[in-house]
Order: C-alpha cells, then sequence, then structure tokens
C-alpha cells in the first residue's frame, strides 16, 4: 500500500461504510416503515409515497440555488395535499420515534468508532459525507446504529444543508467549500466506487472499505486504497497526526459566494454536465425503485 498523502480533513461515507447494512435491505425497511406510519396516522399513503419519491427525484435533478430540502418539498407538494396534514413535523417525529426501528437488528463494527476516535485524537477533522438526502435526524439516527456519537463530526451532510447529491461534482466541490480546503487536503473513505470516488476528480485521495462494496463501475481495486474496515483501523492508526487541520469548517449550508468560489477554483460548472445529471437521476431512480410495491 502507498505511502499516505497528508490530510486535512477526513470525509466518510455512512451506509455500507461507517454502517454495516446492506443498503437493498436499508431503503426497502424505509420505505415500508414509512408507509405504515403515513397510513396509520389516517393520511393517504400511496399519495404520499408519490410525493416521497418524486421529491427524491426533484433532490437529484434541480439545477438551482436552492437547498436538497428546498426542492423536495415544492415537489412533493405537488403530489400531496398540502393542508393535510402538518407533513414537516409528522415526518420529524417519524425520525425521532419509529425510524430507530429499522435499525434495531443492525451490529455495530466497533472497530468503527475505534477509527473514528484515533483519527479526532491525532487531530483530523471529520466529515460525513453520505447522500444528502434525508434530514439531518436521520442522519444522526443511523450514526447510532453504528455506535458512533454524531458529535465527532464537524460537519454532516443532510438534505437541509446540501445543494447537489452525489456523485455530481456539485456535492463534492459543496463540501470542499465547507472546509476551506482543496480536493488534495482530503480523504474520501467509502464503499461506491462510483458516488464516493467521484470525489477523486476532485483531487481527493480514496480509501474504499470493501466489507460492502457497490462496484457499479467496475473498477480495478489495485487503483486505490482499499481493505476492511478491520484493516483500516490499522492503517488510521499508522497515520502521523494531523498537523495542519481544516479550521473554519461550516456545518450549515455553504455560503453562495464561496460555493462559487470553489467551484471556479475547480473547474466546477454550477449546474453540472448530463453525465453527472444523469448519473444523480440514476441514484434517486434506485431509491424510488425500493418504493413501488408500497
Amino acid at each position: 500500500m502507498t505511502a499516505p498523502r497528508s490530510y486535512k480533513a477526513i470525509c466518510f461515507d455512512l451506509d455500507g461504510t461507517l454502517l454495516p447494512m446492506d443498503i437493498d435491505e436499508f431503503m426497502d425497511a424505509y420505505f415500508g416503515s414509512i408507509y405504515q406510519y403515513v397510513a396509520e396516522h389516517g393520511l393517504n399513503a400511496p399519495q404520499f409515497m408519490e410525493g416521497l419519491k418524486a421529491g427524491t427525484k426533484a433532490m437529484a435533478s434541480h439545477q438551482d440555488e436552492r437547498t436538497n430540502a428546498q426542492a423536495f418539498w415544492d415537489e412533493f407538494f405537488q403530489h400531496v395535499d398540502e393542508t393535510a396534514a402538518p407533513w414537516q413535523e409528522l415526518l420529524e417525529t417519524y425520525y425521532e420515534t419509529v425510524f430507530d426501528g429499522i435499525g434495531a437488528e443492525v451490529k455495530a463494527n466497533p472497530a468503527v468508532a475505534r477509527s473514528l476516535q484515533c483519527l479526532k485524537e491525532k487531530g483530523y477533522p471529520l466529515v460525513v459525507a453520505t447522500m444528502p438526502m434525508f434530514p439531518l435526524v436521520a442522519v444522526q439516527k443511523r450514526l447510532g446504529w453504528a455506535g458512533v456519537d454524531p458529535e465527532l463530526f464537524d460537519r454532516i451532510t443532510h438534505y437541509e444543508n446540501s445543494r447537489a447529491i452525489k456523485p455530481k461534482p456539485q456535492y463534492y466541490g459543496e463540501v470542499l467549500a465547507a472546509l476551506g480546503l482543496s480536493g488534495d487536503d482530503v480523504l474520501m473513505v467509502g464503499n461506491n466506487t462510483l458516488e464516493d470516488l467521484s470525489f477523486m476528480k476532485l483531487g481527493a485521495d480514496g480509501y474504499l472499505i470493501t466489507d460492502w462494496l457497490l462496484d457499479p463501475v467496475s473498477l480495478d481495486l489495485a487503483t486505490v486504497k482499499h481493505s476492511s474496515m478491520e484493516d483500516f483501523e490499522r492503517w488510521v492508526q499508522e497515520l502521523p497526526a494531523c498537523t495542519d487541520p481544516a479550521n473554519t469548517i461550516q456545518a450549515g449550508v455553504v455560503d453562495a459566494d464561496a460555493r462559487q468560489e470553489t467551484f471556479d477554483a475547480l473547474g466546477v460548472t454550477a449546474h453540472g454536465d448530463a453525465h453527472s445529471q444523469a448519473q444523480a437521476l440514476a441514484a434517486a431512480d434506485f431509491a424510488n425503485a425500493h418504493g413501488e410495491e408500497q
């Protein structure tokens, strides 16, 4: 394995990386759970699912300055009666109460928490760079299933603070803008050769966790650092301390001027290209496919 680069921050994917869970099983359980929750409240669950799927696709397709949350709700209410329920409050209660049931059988890998604690003690700023299609509370809950304290992280991407989704370069450009860094300063740790390693196109280093590997691009693994989570822990232990960490990290929505300045430096266009747009829509279609039978 090649000698490690010097990093000023380390980013982690969540599902299949920090959280040992099959994404297909998770999405199936999620859609079934939220459908039942809405139905139990006497609401039109099939109509709700139509709005949920349309909102998910809107998060992938919008090319403006709205956050993903704004894009979601704008489209959701094109399909669902806005006056039928206090929808945002209803879903917040779902995530605070019922959502945890999905993770009840998850067995956290203790190497995850140990690796993160080791990196934190060495001074590395940590970021959860997960697909930002859920509210913050849902991401925090999933971190809990992984046996991880959300307070370890300086930034967590979610649908309220993000304007794009993986694998768009706009998503990763926004992460860099929030960190105040260039791609060369960052390590991205994930399990998906497309959605996670797309960050490498902006200069980031990559590390694949292979326990729950997803390889839609048929990558030659010899071209990137990769291992099990247990071996990643050993690799982390050998990393030197972080001597020049990112120190102006934004946890919330990134300032539009800072975002554009970063995009200009990276050569990223605000609206992206047809290829990255198609990849993001494919990710949304994947998620939606798991709600078809509800």
